[in-house]
């Protein structure tokens, strides 16, 4: 008597479910179809699989996986579904196990409703033509439930399962945020203790030593079905936090109200990879609700995250990142001046190139520094503008054009100049490539050197189109940081204690400061501060 493996199948898409966790309508349905087929066929049933809430166009599906792994034990010779759609979904998957590996394992496949059967040679056509209308169907559906997203996301509608960490769902409009004051304040406290100078693993330290649980279990403890599959092996066990949390915490701009979308997708409606979207193509929603953190305090943050290095001085356990990580560069190559090794006998030392540092002085000089230097000279000047405001009372004219940073300016004509050019050379190409064309239809040259050139210019001009993008990003960023720049009288007011020299006071005062080489006859060094106004 021949032994067959009844299989069932009802994708996500399907909606005649009962309770969650229970076999669907469609799945009772398909068992009592098989069970009465293979009854009435005289065939003994050797076992039921069945994957409830599984696409077909996947092979990854529980239940699937036993019935191959089976099929090579010889626990069956047949392979009955309801359809060959129910089996799979996947034109190369149908060829692999329908035309393929089954027919090498003596298998025999039945499809009871389409009158699927590998036995029959005849049909095989008919098969394949069912596998590619299968195949065209999900694509059609995947096509169609893209644009649907893509219009929900572009009117401002959040799509996701759960609203990230520090926000919950609002109840009455399940597309917004309000916000979790308690993991809002995790989220403040996160960004303060960033500002503080705190490194990324101490502030870990500090949430897991106060039994702060992190988002994952956090939103367990919720009673929400959240899963981080990264996060099951030590996160969850002890309560850790991970470091790339927090680091993806500080950068999230869903904290100063944007809703974020799109910024990554499917390769394909036949594969679960997902590659990431470029920026100017995702969506995004100005206030679309509250925020957690203002705008200033993020982008300070941002800046400091660009530029600081995780180098802790030697001020004991607290291990704070010393205050002019990331604000130091060389004056002449530019790279970040790094922490290079103690001063005998003494709580201090020396700062350093790093190109010099890695390049062994080939490419740039050392221009070392001790830290108290650099620490001294700071600490005068901006005592010196703090005392020149409360002098000055209110007419701060000529305190303004002492410090003002004129560089942005420069710096913005010179990259508008720059795009100018690449847009004429963009221009350019563009007409070299369409002059090919009319050489070629002149027969003017040859098709092989048509061919050659016509690559030569479009690998060109792509090059050219993502200079010209870089440069409109570089642009942009100028002026938001111009933008930027603050009052003076404002800035001073911010803070009310000068008695000593904190992350927070130069976070506000000082955008970068340039170390120039020592010069060895007059042992004067140049330490050039560049202002927050």
């Amino acid at each position: 008597m021949d032994r067959a493996a009844l299989y069932l199948r009802l994708s996500k898409e399907d909606v005649d479910k009962i309770n969650k966790g229970d076999d669907s309508e469609s799945i009772i349905n398909q068992r009592l179809l098989l069970t009465d087929y293979a009854i009435q066929h005289n065939f003994q049933i050797a076992d039921i699989y069945s994957d409830d809430d599984y696409s077909g166009l996947y092979d990854d599906r529980p239940e699937f996986d036993r019935l191959i792994r089976d099929s090579k034990l010889g626990k069956f010779n047949i392979v009955i579904a309801k359809t060959q759609s129910r089996f799979t979904r996947n034109m190369e998957h149908m060829e692999k196990y329908l035309h393929h590996d089954f027919p090498l394992l003596g298998i025999r496949f039945i499809g009871v409703v389409d009158g699927v059967d590998t036995q029959n040679q005849s049909n095989k056509k008919s098969r394949q033509i069912n596998g590619l209308v299968n195949e065209w169907y999900c694509e059609d559906l995947s096509n169609n439930i893209r644009a649907v997203f893509h219009q929900k996301m572009k009117a401002g509608q959040f799509l996701g399962a759960f609203a990230p960490y520090g926000y919950l769902k609002d109840p009455d409009n399940k597309y917004n945020f309000i916000i979790d004051e308690y993991a809002a304040g995790v989220v403040r406290r996160i960004y303060s203790l960033f500002l503080e100078g705190y490194s990324i693993k101490r502030i870990c330290a500090f949430l897991e030593d106060d039994g702060i649980p992190n988002p994952t279990i956090y939103k367990k403890q919720m009673g929400l079905t959240y899963k981080n599959a990264k996060a099951e092996q030590f996160s969850n066990k002890y309560g850790l936090w991970s470091e790339t949390t927090v680091k993806r915490i500080l950068a999230n701009e869903t904290y100063i109200g944007k809703l974020i979308q799109g910024t990554c997708m499917k390769a394909s409606y036949k594969d679960k990879k997902v590659v990431p979207v470029p920026k100017e193509h995702w969506y995004i929603v100005e206030n679309h609700h509250e925020p957690i953190i203002d705008k200033e305090t993020f982008e300070k943050v941002e800046k400091l995250r660009e530029r600081r290095r995780i180098c802790a001085d030697n001020q004991g356990a607290g291990k704070k990142i010393h205050i002019f990580a990331g604000k130091l560069r060389c004056s002449t190559c530019g790279h970040t001046m790094i922490k290079s090794g103690g001063v005998r006998g003494k709580k201090d030392w020396y700062l350093r190139c790093q190109l010099a540092n890695k390049s062994r002085q080939k490419e740039c000089t050392s221009h070392n520094i001790c830290y108290s230097v650099v620490e001294k000279i700071v600490w005068q000047r901006i005592n010196e503008i703090v005392n020149m405001v409360i002098k000055q009372d209110g007419n701060l004219t000529k305190l303004e054009g002492m410090f003002r940073n004129e560089s942005f300016e420069a710096d913005i004509t010179e990259k508008k100049n720059l795009l100018r050019k690449t847009s004429l050379d963009i221009e350019e190409n563009t007409k070299a490539v369409q002059l090919l064309y009319t050489d070629r239809a002149n027969n003017t040259i040859s098709e092989e050197m048509f061919f050659n050139l016509k690559a030569g210019f479009e690998d060109k001009l792509q090059l050219l189109k993502e200079k010209k993008r870089q440069t409109e990003l570089e642009i942009e960023k100028l002026i938001q940081q111009s933008n930027t720049k603050r009052d003076i009288r404002k800035l001073v007011r911010t803070h009310m204690d000068y008695s000593e020299l904190t992350h927070e006071i130069v976070n506000d005062f000082i955008d970068y400061i340039e170390i120039g080489e020592r010069n060895k006859e007059t042992e004067e060094q140049d330490i050039i501060i560049h202002w927050n106004f």
